[in-house]
């Protein structure tokens, strides 16, 4: 059955491999929308300043500042805090304090100029944000983000106060009076599309954007820009046009490459990898274009190509974690454990933010070598809410594998959690290990059974959900779908799930094809719920559009239960050929899959 399954056993390998190859596609709109007056601020504004998800890497680059509160980013202002620098500081704050917001944000912006530190240009932020003081906000945010350009926050912040102008036309005579100034227009520039992306009209984001190019017609930047505009409005063409223009003027801008290459991308991935190549026999030390080249062969499965890219921008740059990184990821899927591992603790031993996904990827690896006391070892070194539970429950699949089910359960059930939600999280790691084994009843047991102890929750009951459907207990799914969407209206998957059981299980299938264009509404990228909708479509009798849902799904996730529906409906069109060739490909790389053993086994190809 293809539908999602709430819990999740980790970041699958294909899902890293997905991360690494990339694609090309337009700035994407921060997740909340952020409502005000002119200079009004809320909450959650502020939460954009003080909260950000950490990464697995960390954001600064060699010489920019360590978010610990370590060196300045410039690495020729690492003099440390003097006692000037300090009586400008308390004396700003003291200002804010007391309700001058002007002077305080002056004696910020002042200091966040001459250190180089954005963490006052953010602090700058947050007093005119306190003081609803839009202008100087603004001054304040492109600062920061002229000093510490890979910033989520700062570019997110940039953009609610773009969006608070109300309308693209005002938030283009803003720009223009900070883009007057030469020295902070490069970085502007390279950040102005996530600034523009809370806009819907992409057409009129590339007009304004190709109206404040026209300010520095020399920098490489501003044709960036347009480029990048011109990308999110499907202007391909236009978008090709103005990367080759900044290239003209400096033929070693890497971001201009690396969109020129995406771009070719889209019509000649051939095309693409000749264009890399060609940059790269001439740039050697292009690092940041072998990475992004790198990708593109991950996303042709040319893996062991794409590794020697890696491993020659490793060497480029070897206190570059994400390049280690990789090469671990990439080794780990084609199954060189030895390089693998060595990768992994190459990783670890450079400045991580989160060190957890990497301990997941050793502990999978020394589990795929049957290293059993060792795979244990690196899952109890993983720490933190976000991955807790999946190493405990890979711990639990080793004592599975080692002494039986009992076992996996008796470990998962004596932890001891520390919240409701991580008891629940606990409660789908013995269900998921059940089904692993294919213990469906048992796994329905304990559902309904915590059901009892949390009625509510949503994730066990669209877990029971899961299980009723393996056990053919269709009646009982719909009841506990219909109760998910009921509790949580904009659960997708649940209405995915619903409608795609009803299309391949029964013969509802126009109340089918409305659950599943409901799911596309709160959905409409993912790739599940299109093969869905291409399911339905067929079960519909209608072929073509059938077919050519199910390729635009196979394209966005070559999932092995995608590529089963997408061969059945080649053949039912006289495709057989290309039929079992999609199924014999995906098979090799997913052994022994149900939903292909069974494609396979019903046409005899």
């Amino acid at each position: 059955m293809h539908i999602s399954i709430s819990f999740r056993l980790s970041a699958s390998m294909a899902s890293a491999l997905v991360l690494l190859a990339g694609t090309l596609h337009a700035q994407q709109p921060a997740s909340d929308s952020l409502k005000g007056g002119d200079g009004d601020t809320t909450p959650r504004e502020q939460d954009l300043i003080r909260k950000a998800p950490p990464p697995i890497f960390p954001e600064n680059r060699p010489g920019e500042i360590d978010k610990g509160g370590g060196s300045l980013r410039d690495p020729d202002q690492r003099d440390g805090l003097t006692g000037q620098i300090l009586y400008q500081y308390l004396i700003s704050e003291i200002a804010g304090q007391r309700g001058r917001s002007g002077l305080a944000i002056q004696g910020m912006t002042g200091l966040a100029k001459s250190t180089r530190d954005p963490r006052l240009a953010r602090r700058a932020l947050e007093i005119a944000f306190q003081a609803r003081q839009a202008g100087t906000a603004m001054e304040a945010a492109s600062l920061w983000l002229e000093l510490e350009p890979e910033s989520s926050v700062a570019r997110q912040a940039m953009a609610v106060l773009v969006n608070n102008q109300g309308s693209i036309e005002a938030a283009t005579q803003n720009l223009k009076q900070i883009l007057g100034d030469k020295e902070r227009a490069p970085a502007l520039y390279l950040q102005i599309n996530s600034v523009f992306s809370r806009f819907p009209d992409k057409q009129g984001v590339l007009r304004a954007i190709r109206e404040l190019a026209t300010l520095h017609p020399q920098m490489p930047e501003s044709h960036f820009a347009i480029a990048q505009a011109a990308a999110g409005a499907n202007d391909l063409k236009l978008a090709l046009e103005a990367a080759r223009q900044a290239t003209a003027l400096n033929a070693k801008f890497e971001p201009a490459i690396i969109l020129q290459g995406q771009i070719l991308r889209e019509t000649s991935v051939e095309d693409a990898i000749v264009f890399y190549r060609d940059y790269l026999t001439r740039n050697p030390g292009g690092k940041d274009v072998r990475v992004n080249f790198a990708r593109l062969l991950v996303a042709q499965k040319s893996y062991l190509r794409a590794r020697e890219e890696f491993r020659t921008a490793e060497r480029t740059a070897p206190d570059d974690p994400e390049l280690p990184y990789a090469i671990g990821v990439i080794s780990q899927q084609i199954e060189d454990y030895a390089e693998a591992l060595s990768s992994f603790r190459r990783t670890l031993a450079l400045n991580l933010r989160d060190r957890n996904p990497v301990l997941l990827n050793l502990g999978q690896v020394e589990e795929a070598r049957k290293n059993w006391d060792a795979a244990i070892d690196w899952y109890k070194q993983v720490s933190g809410s976000d991955f807790f539970v999946t190493a405990q429950l890979r711990i639990a699949g080793v004592l599975t594998k080692q002494q039986g089910i009992a076992s996996g359960r008796k470990y998962l059930q004596e932890i001891e959690a520390d919240s409701a939600e991580q008891s629940v999280q606990l409660i789908l790691a013995e269900a998921q290990l059940l089904r692993d084994t294919r213990a469906f009843r048992e796994a329905h047991a304990l559902l309904t059974e915590s059901l009892a102890k949390y009625p509510d929750s949503v994730e066990l009951i669209y877990d029971r959900a899961m299980v009723a459907e393996k056990l053919d207990r269709i009646d009982e799914l719909e009841f506990d779908l219909r109760r998910v969407i009921e509790l949580k209206p904009d659960h997708a998957h649940a209405y995915n799930a619903l409608g795609y059981t009803l299309a391949d299980r029964t013969a509802r299938y126009g109340e089918a094809y409305e659950l599943i264009q409901r799911a596309i509404a709160l959905a409409p990228g993912d790739a599940f719920i299109l093969d869905s909708l291409g399911w339905v479509q067929f079960r519909l009798g209608k072929t073509g559009e059938s077919l050519q849902t199910l390729r635009k799904a196979y394209s966005l996730r070559p999932d092995p239960e995608i590529a089963a529906h997408l061969g059945e409906v080649m053949w039912a069109s006289g495709s057989h050929e290309e039929a079992a060739r999609l199924w014999r490909g995906a098979l090799l790389e997913n052994p022994g899959n149900d939903s292909l053993m069974a494609v396979l086994d019903k046409y005899k190809p």
